[in-house]
Protein backbone atom coordinates (compact mmCIF):
# COMPACT_ATOMS: atom_id res chain seq x y z
CA UNK A 1 0.00 0.00 0.00
CA UNK A 2 2.76 2.44 0.99
CA UNK A 3 4.69 1.66 -2.20
CA UNK A 4 1.60 2.23 -4.35
CA UNK A 5 1.05 5.63 -2.73
CA UNK A 6 4.70 6.53 -3.38
CA UNK A 7 4.42 5.56 -7.04
CA UNK A 8 1.19 7.54 -7.38
CA UNK A 9 2.77 10.61 -5.76
CA UNK A 10 5.81 10.47 -8.04
CA UNK A 11 3.59 9.99 -11.09
CA UNK A 12 1.55 13.05 -10.13
CA UNK A 13 4.74 15.06 -9.61
CA UNK A 14 6.39 14.08 -12.88
CA UNK A 15 3.39 13.50 -15.11
CA UNK A 16 1.18 16.36 -13.93
CA UNK A 17 3.84 18.67 -12.43
CA UNK A 18 1.75 19.18 -9.29
CA UNK A 19 2.92 20.93 -6.13
CA UNK A 20 3.26 19.31 -2.71
CA UNK A 21 -0.06 20.70 -1.48
CA UNK A 22 -2.04 19.39 -4.46
CA UNK A 23 -0.44 15.97 -4.16
CA UNK A 24 -0.92 15.78 -0.40
CA UNK A 25 -4.60 16.55 -0.83
CA UNK A 26 -4.89 13.24 -2.69
CA UNK A 27 -2.17 11.19 -0.97
CA UNK A 28 -2.83 10.71 2.79
CA UNK A 29 0.74 10.67 4.12
CA UNK A 30 2.81 12.87 6.43
CA UNK A 31 4.49 15.96 4.96
CA UNK A 32 7.92 14.57 5.83
CA UNK A 33 7.15 11.33 3.99
CA UNK A 34 5.93 13.13 0.90
CA UNK A 35 8.96 15.43 0.99
CA UNK A 36 11.30 12.43 1.07
CA UNK A 37 9.52 10.80 -1.85
CA UNK A 38 9.59 13.90 -4.05
CA UNK A 39 13.00 15.30 -3.11
CA UNK A 40 14.55 14.16 -6.37
CA UNK A 41 11.78 15.68 -8.47
CA UNK A 42 11.84 19.48 -8.03
CA UNK A 43 9.59 21.75 -10.04
CA UNK A 44 11.39 24.17 -12.32
CA UNK A 45 11.25 27.90 -11.66
CA UNK A 46 9.27 28.23 -14.89
CA UNK A 47 6.68 25.72 -13.68
CA UNK A 48 6.35 27.47 -10.32
CA UNK A 49 5.78 30.78 -12.10
CA UNK A 50 3.26 29.15 -14.44
CA UNK A 51 1.29 27.67 -11.56
CA UNK A 52 1.40 30.97 -9.69
CA UNK A 53 -0.09 32.70 -12.72
CA UNK A 54 -2.81 30.04 -12.78
CA UNK A 55 -4.05 31.21 -9.36
CA UNK A 56 -2.05 28.58 -7.50
CA UNK A 57 -2.21 29.16 -3.76
CA UNK A 58 0.35 31.72 -2.67
CA UNK A 59 1.36 29.56 0.27
CA UNK A 60 2.11 26.54 -1.88
CA UNK A 61 4.08 28.61 -4.38
CA UNK A 62 6.15 29.99 -1.52
CA UNK A 63 6.80 26.49 -0.17
CA UNK A 64 7.97 25.25 -3.57
CA UNK A 65 10.19 28.32 -3.90
CA UNK A 66 11.63 27.65 -0.43
CA UNK A 67 12.36 24.01 -1.29
CA UNK A 68 14.19 25.06 -4.44
CA UNK A 69 16.19 27.63 -2.46
CA UNK A 70 17.18 25.01 0.13
CA UNK A 71 18.11 22.61 -2.67
CA UNK A 72 20.41 25.27 -4.16
CA UNK A 73 22.03 25.81 -0.74
CA UNK A 74 22.64 22.06 -0.38
CA UNK A 75 24.13 21.99 -3.87
CA UNK A 76 26.57 24.78 -2.97
CA UNK A 77 27.61 22.88 0.15
CA UNK A 78 28.11 19.73 -1.93
CA UNK A 79 30.27 21.61 -4.42
CA UNK A 80 32.43 22.96 -1.59
CA UNK A 81 32.90 19.46 -0.14
CA UNK A 82 33.63 18.09 -3.62
CA UNK A 83 36.32 20.71 -4.16
CA UNK A 84 37.92 19.89 -0.83
CA UNK A 85 38.08 16.18 -1.62
CA UNK A 86 39.33 16.82 -5.14
CA UNK A 87 42.22 18.79 -3.66
CA UNK A 88 42.95 16.12 -1.03
CA UNK A 89 42.95 13.28 -3.54
CA UNK A 90 45.32 15.04 -5.90
CA UNK A 91 46.74 12.83 -8.63
CA UNK A 92 45.61 9.23 -8.31
CA UNK A 93 48.36 6.61 -8.06
CA UNK A 94 48.23 3.43 -10.14
CA UNK A 95 47.75 1.28 -7.06
CA UNK A 96 44.82 3.45 -5.91
CA UNK A 97 43.28 3.15 -9.35
CA UNK A 98 43.75 -0.64 -9.31
CA UNK A 99 42.21 -1.03 -5.84
CA UNK A 100 39.28 1.23 -6.74
CA UNK A 101 38.41 -1.03 -9.67
CA UNK A 102 38.80 -4.21 -7.64
CA UNK A 103 36.53 -2.95 -4.86
CA UNK A 104 33.98 -1.73 -7.41
CA UNK A 105 33.86 -5.18 -8.98
CA UNK A 106 33.76 -6.83 -5.57
CA UNK A 107 30.65 -4.80 -4.73
CA UNK A 108 28.86 -4.57 -8.08
CA UNK A 109 30.36 -7.08 -10.52
CA UNK A 110 29.05 -10.47 -11.60
CA UNK A 111 30.83 -13.36 -9.90
CA UNK A 112 28.62 -16.27 -10.95
CA UNK A 113 30.88 -17.82 -13.61
CA UNK A 114 34.53 -18.10 -14.63
CA UNK A 115 34.25 -16.73 -18.15
CA UNK A 116 32.39 -13.43 -18.25
CA UNK A 117 33.22 -10.05 -16.78
CA UNK A 118 30.04 -8.02 -16.22
CA UNK A 119 29.17 -4.93 -14.22
CA UNK A 120 25.80 -3.16 -14.28
CA UNK A 121 24.92 0.33 -13.11
CA UNK A 122 22.52 3.20 -13.72
CA UNK A 123 25.30 5.82 -13.51
CA UNK A 124 27.30 6.29 -16.74
CA UNK A 125 30.19 7.82 -14.75
CA UNK A 126 30.74 4.55 -12.91
CA UNK A 127 30.66 2.59 -16.15
CA UNK A 128 33.10 5.01 -17.82
CA UNK A 129 35.43 4.47 -14.86
CA UNK A 130 35.06 0.69 -15.20
CA UNK A 131 35.79 0.81 -18.93
CA UNK A 132 38.89 2.94 -18.36
CA UNK A 133 40.03 0.52 -15.64
CA UNK A 134 39.58 -2.52 -17.89
CA UNK A 135 41.47 -0.92 -20.76
CA UNK A 136 44.28 0.40 -18.56
CA UNK A 137 45.05 -2.68 -16.49
CA UNK A 138 44.07 -5.51 -18.82
CA UNK A 139 45.03 -3.92 -22.14
CA UNK A 140 41.61 -4.64 -23.58
CA UNK A 141 40.84 -2.93 -26.87
CA UNK A 142 37.62 -0.92 -26.65
CA UNK A 143 36.24 -2.98 -29.55
CA UNK A 144 36.13 -6.05 -27.27
CA UNK A 145 33.67 -4.40 -24.91
CA UNK A 146 29.98 -5.18 -25.10
CA UNK A 147 26.99 -3.52 -23.45
CA UNK A 148 23.41 -4.47 -22.72
CA UNK A 149 20.61 -2.15 -21.66
CA UNK A 150 17.74 -2.84 -19.30
CA UNK A 151 14.99 -0.31 -20.04
CA UNK A 152 11.29 0.13 -19.28
CA UNK A 153 8.47 -0.02 -21.79
CA UNK A 154 7.46 3.64 -21.30
CA UNK A 155 10.92 4.92 -22.29
CA UNK A 156 11.97 6.22 -25.70
CA UNK A 157 14.10 3.17 -26.44
CA UNK A 158 16.09 4.53 -29.38
CA UNK A 159 16.80 7.77 -27.52
CA UNK A 160 18.12 5.83 -24.51
CA UNK A 161 20.29 3.62 -26.71
CA UNK A 162 21.79 6.76 -28.23
CA UNK A 163 22.34 8.23 -24.75
CA UNK A 164 24.34 5.23 -23.55
CA UNK A 165 26.24 4.92 -26.83
CA UNK A 166 27.42 8.51 -26.55
CA UNK A 167 28.08 8.40 -22.80
CA UNK A 168 30.27 5.30 -23.06
CA UNK A 169 31.83 6.02 -26.47
CA UNK A 170 30.70 2.67 -27.87
CA UNK A 171 29.34 1.75 -31.28
CA UNK A 172 25.82 0.48 -31.90
CA UNK A 173 27.24 -2.88 -32.93
CA UNK A 174 28.71 -3.34 -29.44
CA UNK A 175 25.27 -3.41 -27.82
CA UNK A 176 23.43 -6.67 -27.28
CA UNK A 177 19.66 -6.83 -27.65
CA UNK A 178 17.97 -4.53 -25.14
CA UNK A 179 15.97 -6.08 -22.33
CA UNK A 180 12.69 -4.19 -21.90
CA UNK A 181 10.66 -4.58 -18.68
CA UNK A 182 6.93 -4.10 -18.44
CA UNK A 183 5.67 -1.81 -15.70
CA UNK A 184 4.39 -3.79 -12.73
CA UNK A 185 3.04 -1.69 -9.88
CA UNK A 186 3.74 -4.40 -7.35
CA UNK A 187 7.49 -4.24 -7.93
CA UNK A 188 8.20 -1.09 -9.91
CA UNK A 189 9.80 2.07 -8.56
CA UNK A 190 8.17 4.65 -10.80
CA UNK A 191 11.01 7.16 -10.78
CA UNK A 192 13.43 4.69 -12.42
CA UNK A 193 11.48 4.84 -15.68
CA UNK A 194 12.27 8.55 -15.95
CA UNK A 195 16.02 8.03 -15.87
CA UNK A 196 18.04 6.08 -18.39
CA UNK A 197 17.63 2.50 -17.24
CA UNK A 198 20.53 0.20 -16.40
CA UNK A 199 23.53 -0.60 -18.57
CA UNK A 200 25.80 -3.64 -18.18
CA UNK A 201 29.37 -3.62 -19.48
CA UNK A 202 30.46 -7.12 -20.50
CA UNK A 203 33.69 -8.79 -21.58
CA UNK A 204 33.90 -12.48 -22.53
CA UNK A 205 37.35 -13.41 -21.25
CA UNK A 206 38.19 -16.15 -18.76
CA UNK A 207 41.72 -14.77 -18.35
CA UNK A 208 40.52 -11.26 -17.43
CA UNK A 209 37.87 -12.70 -15.10
CA UNK A 210 40.53 -14.81 -13.39
CA UNK A 211 42.82 -11.78 -12.99
CA UNK A 212 40.02 -9.74 -11.43
CA UNK A 213 38.86 -12.45 -9.04
CA UNK A 214 42.39 -13.31 -7.90
CA UNK A 215 43.13 -9.59 -7.51
CA UNK A 216 40.07 -9.26 -5.27
CA UNK A 217 41.13 -12.32 -3.25
CA UNK A 218 44.65 -10.92 -2.77
CA UNK A 219 43.22 -7.53 -1.76
CA UNK A 220 40.91 -9.04 0.86
CA UNK A 221 43.65 -11.31 2.23
CA UNK A 222 46.01 -8.33 2.51
CA UNK A 223 43.40 -6.36 4.43
CA UNK A 224 42.76 -9.25 6.82
CA UNK A 225 46.48 -9.53 7.61
CA UNK A 226 46.68 -5.91 8.76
Amino acid sequence: MHQELKEKAIQMRIGQQLGYGSIKAQIPVAKSTLSAWLRQFPLSEERILELRRSAWSKGEASREKFRNTMRAIRQKKDEKIYGRYLKRLGKFSKISFLISGLTLYLAEGSKTDYYNVSLANTDPRILRFFIKWLIYFFKLPRSKLRAQLHLYENMELEKEKEFWKNELCLKRGQFYKTYVSKLKKSSFLYKESFRHGTCSIKVSSSSVKREIMMGIKAYLDSIMRM
